[in-house]
């Protein structure tokens, strides 16, 4: 557990050093970097065997037998798929490496064991298509430079997962949206820094709203906090497992009330605040828990 915490400290140190240099113009993600252009077309129920590159990506629009829809074990490096209708397809380990899927539909389509690579995804669309949003993988270019892109695809899955009622999809789809979202309010034509700090402690905190973990290393650490803050401000004995014990019942609303705090001005300004947090911090808990696990 130590070393997630560390690694999200990490990740939240590089991203407030990004942030402070978020007025740098955006650059290109490597899926439009590559100099080659694909001009050779190839229709995908004639591929040849060995990996597919710099190619244009055919479909037919007659429906092709069932053995002929499987596409098992192939490499698609730096093709096209722009403005192509995708329909009864069944991908099988196959890998998309700097693929293009501008404008494609894609539908009751199925992905297994399937890998995204710095794939680019510009207003594409899926319907009734199984594909789970962990197949996509993209460098930190992309969230800097094309949150925009990146938003819309996974905002696209998120609907198609719930349509499928594919809860665990919609989860991590939702997730990605948000995560993207949170840039193109950084990084959009009218940025809002505000709002990406809000959405960067949204994730720390709540895991965007799914982190079960994150509020109870939140709420542990809360409680840990207070007990030391208000240690030595109680109106009986001083020591910590008394605050400790003080503040879970204050968190937890029991309030037996053999315990209080001095009456003074600071540890009743700090008790009442810690109060009306760990009520609206209960709320918060409680619906994600049962967004996760009731739902």
């Amino acid at each position: 557990m130590f070393k997630k915490i560390h690694c999200r400290l990490s990740l939240l140190r590089d991203e407030l050093i990004r942030f402070w240099n978020w007025r740098k113009k955006p650059g290109h993600p490597p899926a439009l970097t590559f100099k080659e252009r694909a001009t050779e077309e190839v229709s995908i129920n004639a591929l040849k065997d060995g990996d597919v590159t710099l190619s244009l990506i055919k479909f037919p629009n007659i429906k092709l037998p069932s053995k002929e829809r499987r596409i098992n074990g192939r490499y698609f490096n730096k093709c096209v798929f722009s403005q192509e209708i995708i329909e009864g397809f069944t991908f099988d380990k196959c890998r998309f490496i700097e693929c293009v899927f501008n404008g494609a539909e894609i539908v009751e389509t199925e992905f297994h064991d399937c890998k995204f690579d710095e794939c680019y995804f510009y207003k594409t669309k899926f319907k009734s298509t199984y594909i789970d949003p962990r197949l996509f993988s993209f460098s930190d270019k992309w969230h800097w430079d094309m949150a925009n892109v990146n938003s819309g695809l996974f905002q696209s899955l998120y609907r198609n997962s719930k349509d499928m009622h594919q809860d665990e999809f919609a989860m991590h789809a939702d997730r990605k949206f948000q995560f993207y979202r949170r840039y193109q309010h950084l990084r959009g034509t009218t940025p809002r820094p505000s709002r990406f700090v809000t959405s960067l402690f949204f994730d720390y905190f709540l895991g965007y709203g799914y982190g079960i973990k994150n509020t109870l290393i939140v709420t542990t650490l809360s409680i840990f906090t207070f007990a030391f803050i208000i240690e030595g401000q109680l109106d009986k004995s001083s020591g910590f497992l008394e605050a400790f014990y003080f503040t879970v019942v204050s968190f937890t609303t029991v309030g037996f009330g053999e315990i209080t705090p001095l009456h003074n001005s600071l540890p009743l300004v700090f008790t009442i605040a810690f109060l009306l947090g760990s009520v609206a911090w209960c709320a918060v808990v409680t619906a994600i828990i049962v967004k996760r696990i009731v739902k």
